[in-house]
């Protein structure tokens, strides 16, 4: 089932697949602004045989409407979305997938509507966007080390000693354009780096809506609430939590990973020892089983 849900004035595209019975997933995707098509194609139907999946485009993204230049828009946007489509849909709980930034997203509806979360499910997620820009910094070193690019590894031996956040950021995005096709081997450890191209070529969505992202994106770093960090505020977090982790993820740092466990009991985290940003994709089974497993004894 898919359609839209009109919230503030916008249509919020979003499908539900899996029985009415089973236990109900809301999936947060990255970005900022990906969509949701490309989880669902990889995971949707092995998913909803154990839980039902409630997937959207978050707010002037893909099949959403746009987000136009002159209007207002926020992260705090987002997170009443979430809880707007819970009621529509006349959803009394829901467990949260989030991807990448999806993860963030996440925490910030849970911590502003625990009662209605009953776990949380991270695959690669940031808490920290300066952390992980200094991780994926990191990540180019290798890259230009690989290329024999001296002068960019100094670059980006300075970049990573930025405190401020939205500045190391914007200097990580420039080493990623910088790096061009390369930077595809900081986000998938495979031979198939090019997955996703295939996916939004295979999809009759037209062109014109996978670039509906540029303002959803911008928006929300001109805004800068993205750049505050979560990971202090992780610890409020009583309900069950589980972090799926590419062994070869630059996203989530280290210290991030360190942060998130915590020794704390309701946490738990899986490594993907195959895998880069994407384990939903590079081992999917152990995905599917890994949630599986999580949701069946929470």
């Amino acid at each position: 089932m898919s359609g839209y849900i009109t919230i503030r004035n916008k249509r919020i595209y979003y499908e539900v697949h899996g029985d009415a019975d089973l236990p109900v997933s809301l999936y947060l995707h990255g970005g900022p602004g990906v969509g949701s098509y490309d989880f669902i194609e990889q995971q949707g139907k092995k998913l909803s045989k154990f839980m039902r999946v409630i997937a959207i485009d978050q707010r002037g993204v893909l099949r959403s409407d746009p987000i136009e230049d002159k209007e207002s828009f926020g992260l705090l946007d987002l997170v009443e979305d979430c809880e707007t489509i819970r009621k529509q849909l006349g959803i009394e709980k829901w467990g949260i997938i989030g991807h990448s930034i999806g993860g963030y997203l996440a925490v910030h509806y849970q911590l502003k509507y625990p009662e209605q979360v009953t776990y949380l499910l991270f695959e690669c997620p940031t808490f920290d966007l300066g952390s992980s820009a200094r991780s994926l910094i990191t990540g180019a070193v290798q890259q230009y080390e690989r290329l024999g690019k001296d002068g960019m590894i100094k670059e980006c031996l300075i970049a990573s000693k930025i405190t401020d956040t939205k500045k190391v950021w914007e200097k990580c995005i420039e080493f990623l354009i910088d790096l061009g096709e390369n930077k595809d081997n900081l986000y998938v450890h495979g031979e198939d780096k090019h997955f996703f191209d295939r996916l939004v070529e295979k999809s009759d969505i037209p062109e014109v809506n996978w670039k509906r992202a540029f303002n959803h994106q911008q928006k929300l770093y001109q805004e800068g609430k993205i750049f505050e960090s979560l990971l202090t505020k992780l610890d409020s977090i009583t309900c069950p939590m589980l972090l799926m982790k590419g062994k070869y993820d630059w996203v989530t740092g280290d210290d991030q990973l360190l942060s998130f466990t915590n020794g704390k009991s309701n946490r738990k985290v899986v490594m993907f020892n195959q895998s880069g940003h994407f384990p939903r994709v590079e081992e999917p089974k152990m995905y599917a089983r890994t949630i599986k497993d999580f949701i069946s004894v929470n």
